[in-house]
């Protein structure tokens, strides 16, 4: 054994040895043993499994006695309604904000490096499956938790560690845990806050050799009382041979105990060490309730709830079906001797049936016994219980209530039934934010290298590089309470087409992004394919790559587009270089709006009618608008009509500015009007100034948009 497992973390009291890591997990779960039994049972009425019961003999789940001749009818209610309860709260993706602890420029910017190291944690690791799979815990036991640790095993290699293990870069690592793997002190009332906590998990021997680097495999040492992890074969139970793993976890304390991480397999320890995290006012565990019960660490969930009332809507259901079976059938009597064969008598609809005169009776049938109201109405007055108890009405389930049909009313009701979800939502939300917090912290103490992120704002993409010194202090974060609740779709798309009749949203573009379409840039490519032209230019001007300025586009429409974006936050952070390109694609598009306007102007000289007809967009631009892009780098197209000198069909666009890519007389008068390597503005042609607006930086505000363009 290495040195740093044989020094025990200094204690006043006693060394803190494996069998004293053991007796701390066996108090807890007997503290909380109530707690977990439920927590067990819940989890198999939520498996659609009701016909169970948590035996205190044997410290397990196992099957109720069954009777051959009994009905057992499972109609599952608690299952289902808690599943729409889970997919209303993963309707939307995490979004994380850090929050600026001053208003600085360089708090801001750290902030975002912040944030946009949290989207490549996210994404990198799926932290949405390890929320689904939060909160279906949190919803079957009351209470999970999160906990937040730092993988030395993953990332480049640079060493190896005393073990002989190799030790990477590493990452923040979050896994869930339920209230069958967490222990604390009995009476704890803060888990977040407490002096130690630990966790529990039951693996495969083998993967525990192989995960600690142990010389042989471990005994199967976990007990039933330690895991509800079961398989069910039929009706008989077996246990799956599994290893406990005890990490425990103790932070310094003001009396002067350093702290630090413990793991035990099979009474021994093999890993740990001193307080590993930056922080030494709380736990790496960050918790989630639905319920919380005042004086105690866990919760409490409605399921725990509706697990009687879901096993008296069975026995309910299987005494009806029983009735059915055995009193639900009607019996025709027939006196000895009335009829001369029985095995005549058939199921044929009308059939003519002989029988002897001289008994005096003719056969007779007997209709079965009425049910009596109040036994029909059982199973529906235990339904209305369950959907009070877990909040899930004929709303959640898609059905209109009878004698409602307004829409108004029904987005009301809809509204009002997911309230009790709303703060469940907050709950989880919050749980969220401290847990990325913690990511953060450990970003900013261990991550030297650099690293890459790729964040999107307004779907345009962000190149971010950043360490841990970059982040600077911002590692407080949060989820915005907006993007948890649960919301409607249906609700929001009609509200967003009662602002697109009311003329308040005036696009395509505007309707999509209000009513939070999915798949927005394949429909808006149908439906307004410009508009996604200029949505696409955005996204690569952004990142600094030059997009064609050509003769198909309708240049008001790609002007507000890109006014937009110069208005948005992403703007604000992008480098002065990105700007210009950004300003220079606009001062193409407006010379080219300047160049259809001078066709309608020429059109009215010539005759009313033509200057209603469309400008055909081929007309060339005047050399000295030609000139001016090639000073600026810009990519404009050629047409058959250019100085550029015919090439065939208009082409998608060729860099000014390279040698030969202009005719010598075109060349000639770019010199003569000081427009070179380094000349200057062209002078007014004969007749007047030129139309357009002037050179520089495009204005801002509405009364600089051009002429016809959509404010």
């Amino acid at each position: 054994m290495s040195d740093v497992y044989s020094q025990p973390i200094a204690r006043d009291d006693k060394p803190l040895t494996p069998a004293v890591i053991r007796e701390k997990w066996d108090n807890s779960l007997r503290s909380t043993r109530t707690e977990r039994e439920q927590a067990a049972v819940n989890a198999m009425f939520l498996r659609n499994k009701h016909w169970i019961y948590w035996n205190r003999a044997s410290g397990r789940l196992e099957e109720l006695p069954r009777e051959p001749t009994r009905v057992r009818a499972t109609v599952p209610r608690v299952g289902p309604d808690s599943r729409r309860i889970i997919a209303k709260l993963m309707r939307r993706a995490l979004v994380f904000d850090v929050i600026p602890t001053s208003p600085d420029d360089a708090a801001i910017q750290a902030a975002r490096i912040a944030e946009a190291a949290l989207v490549q944690a996210q994404r990198k690791q799926s932290w949405e499956v390890l929320r689904l799979e939060h909160a279906q815990l949190v919803w079957e036991a009351g209470i999970a938790g999160l906990c937040v640790e730092w993988d030395q095993r993953v990332g480049a290699p640079i060493g190896m560690d005393a073990q002989g293990r190799p030790v990477g870069t590493g990452d923040c690592r979050l896994s869930t845990v339920s209230i069958h793997e967490i222990a604390c002190e009995p009476g704890t009332r803060d888990l977040e806050r407490a002096q130690w906590w630990i966790k529990g998990i039951a693996m495969p021997p083998a993967e525990v050799k192989e995960l600690y680097g142990l010389a042989k495999e471990p005994k199967a040492d976990a007990r039933a009382i330690d895991t509800v992890w079961r398989v069910t074969d039929g009706e008989t139970w077996r246990n799956v041979p599994l290893s406990m793993v005890l990490t425990y976890y103790e932070r310094p304390s003001l009396t002067g105990r350093p702290g630090g991480v413990l793991t035990v397999v099979d009474g021994e320890f093999v890993d740990g060490g001193m307080w590993p995290f930056p922080w030494n006012d709380r736990l790496n565990i960050s918790i989630g309730r639905v319920e919380p019960i005042h004086g105690r660490w866990y919760g409490h969930t409605p399921v725990s709830d509706a697990v009687g009332v879901q096993a008296l809507l069975n026995a309910s259901w299987s005494s009806i079906v029983e009735h059915l079976k055995l009193a639900g059938n009607a019996r025709c009597w027939v006196p000895t001797g009335a009829i001369e064969d029985m095995e005549d008598l058939t199921d044929t609809p009308g059939e003519f049936i002989e029988y002897n005169p001289i008994n005096g009776q003719k056969p007779n049938w007997d209709a079965p016994p009425a049910m009596p109201d109040w036994w029909i109405r059982q199973p529906e007055m235990l339904g209305a219980a369950m959907d009070d108890i877990l909040g899930v009405h004929d709303v959640s389930r898609g059905e209109s209530p009878s004698g409602i049909e307004s829409g108004i009313a029904l987005s009301i009701l809809s509204e009002n039934d997911d309230t009790p979800v709303g703060a469940l939502a907050k709950t989880l939300g919050e749980c969220w934010g401290r847990a990325a917090s913690m990511v953060l912290k450990l970003y900013e103490a261990n991550v030297q290298e650099t690293r890459a992120s790729t964040i999107y704002v307004n779907e345009i993409p962000e190149a971010v590089q950043w360490s841990g010194g970059d982040l600077g202090g911002q590692t407080e974060a949060t989820v915005p309470l907006d993007a948890v609740l649960p919301r409607s779709r249906a609700a929001q798309a009609a509200y967003a087409m009662q602002l697109y009749d009311r003329g308040i949203i005036k696009t395509p573009y505007e309707l999509a992004k209000v009513a939070d379409l999915p798949d927005q840039d394949d429909l808006l490519s149908g439906i307004d394919p410009d508009t996604a032209r200029a949505q696409r230019e955005n996204r690569w001007l952004a990142i600094g790559t030059p997009r064609t300025v050509d003769i198909i586009d309708d240049h008001q429409n790609h002007l507000k587009v890109h006014r937009d974006f110069q208005r948005s936050d992403r703007w604000d952070y992008l480098d002065p270089q990105t700007q210009m390109l950004m300003r220079k694609h606009c001062e193409a598009h407006e010379m080219y709006a300047a160049g259809a306007a001078a066709e309608q102007v020429q059109a009215l000289g010539v005759s009313p009618l033509a200057a209603m007809l469309p400008s055909t967009g081929t007309k060339p631009l005047p050399t000295q608008d030609l000139a001016g892009a090639q000073a600026a780098g810009l990519m404009v197209p050629r047409t058959a009509t250019s100085p550029m000198g015919p090439a065939g069909p208009a082409s998608p666009g060729q860099m000014l500015g390279q040698e030969g890519s202009l005719p010598p007389e075109v060349e000639a008068q770019i010199n003569a009007v000081g427009l070179g390597a380094g000349g200057g503005p062209p002078p007014p042609p004969p007749g007047g100034p030129p139309l357009g607006p002037p050179p520089g930086p495009p204005p801002e505000g509405p009364e600089a948009a051009p002429p016809g363009s959509v404010q």
